[in-house]
């Protein structure tokens, strides 16, 4: 059974509190890791599940690498499969193209209820079809204050007719702002306003080139924008609590900055107060070393932001 809309369902599923006895564990054996795959094409997934580890069923997940769901209009494409052996198949977008990582959840039953467990591996979707244009969106203009972020637009158009976005750097995109001292750019296709004046943003993707202008005409040109630190990398033990640190990140002019946390890998967990300076979670189950990545802006009461920083916390059985 394929749904675009079962994400709500596995969201219901993952907060459940997890039984932490002896573990066993799943392990997706289908795609293999890193393998290519077509738009369009036919997904083959499938589990490996120890043996007696009573699974009713598991729900496959399609994500863009890095993407935090919130920024998608659509929920992920899923497949809930009921029945062993848990074998399926899944279309992958046509629009689709870059890095993405597959999702495997299980719920296990167990005397009190049922528990989850989780896998995840990652694909590289390329179109077989050549890029034949690339159309970024222009111009961009910043309008309320120095340190205003914008997301900006690229499109490639592909030999089969179909437009795919290319935002991302992952997609293999790259950005060069003419002058810095007016508008920077990082490789998530942020871009931030630093000083008022114009400046050309070029953006390349394979053998093709376009441009953005970008121009900074503010009412707040003295404000400074907010820096973030999503502090170190963790590793930590299942069933802990994990608590997340933005003490690092700074406002220049010394005020209270806003900060919102997101995570962008690994299996969906329920973060705890994502709005304060250290947010929590618990560590969910795993039956080997699982790296989950978490996303850090922070914002001024100008509306001045930071670009993301990042965070790993790699959970161990």
């Amino acid at each position: 059974m394929q749904s675009r809309w079962m994400w709500p369902l596995l969201v219901q599923l993952l907060v459940i509190p997890a039984a932490f006895g002896e573990l066993a564990g799943i392990q997706i054996t289908a795609p293999e890791k890193g393998a290519l795959v077509r738009p369009g094409a036919l997904l083959k997934m499938k589990v490996d599940i120890s043996q007696g580890l009573p699974v009713s069923q598991v729900t496959y997940v399609l994500l863009e690498e890095d993407r935090v769901l919130e920024d998608k209009v659509e929920p992920p494409p899923s497949t809930l499969v009921e029945s062993a052996p848990f074998e399926t198949e899944m279309i992958v977008p046509q629009e689709g193209v870059g890095p993405y990582r597959l999702l495997a959840v299980s719920r296990v039953r167990e005397r009190r209820g049922y528990y989850v467990l989780f896998d995840e591996t990652s694909i590289h979707v390329t179109p077989e079809a050549p890029l034949t244009a690339l159309h970024a969106q222009s111009p961009v203009r910043f309008t309320k204050t120095i340190g205003e972020v914008q997301m900006l637009a690229v499109r490639g158009v592909y030999a089969d007719r179909v437009v795919r976005d290319l935002t991302s750097s992952a997609t293999g995109t790259v950005y060069h702002s003419s002058d810095e001292s007016i508008v920077r750019v990082n490789s998530d296709g942020r871009a931030q306003a630093v000083g008022e004046g114009t400046a050309e943003i070029t953006v390349r993707n394979q053998d093709k080139v376009d441009s953005i202008r970008a121009v900074v005409e503010v009412r707040n040109s003295e404000n400074l924008p907010p820096v973030a630190d999503a502090g170190p990398d963790q590793t930590v033990r299942q069933g802990t609590k994990v608590r997340l640190d933005a003490i690092g990140s700074a406002d220049p002019e010394g005020e209270n900055p806003f900060y919102y946390w997101s995570q962008v890998k690994g299996m969906p967990i329920d973060l705890v107060e994502p709005l304060s300076l250290r947010p929590y979670f618990i560590a969910p189950l795993v039956m080997r070393p699982q790296v989950l990545r978490f996303r850090l802006i922070v914002k001024d009461k100008e509306e001045a932001e930071s670009f993301p920083a990042y965070v790993n916390v790699t959970v161990l059985p």
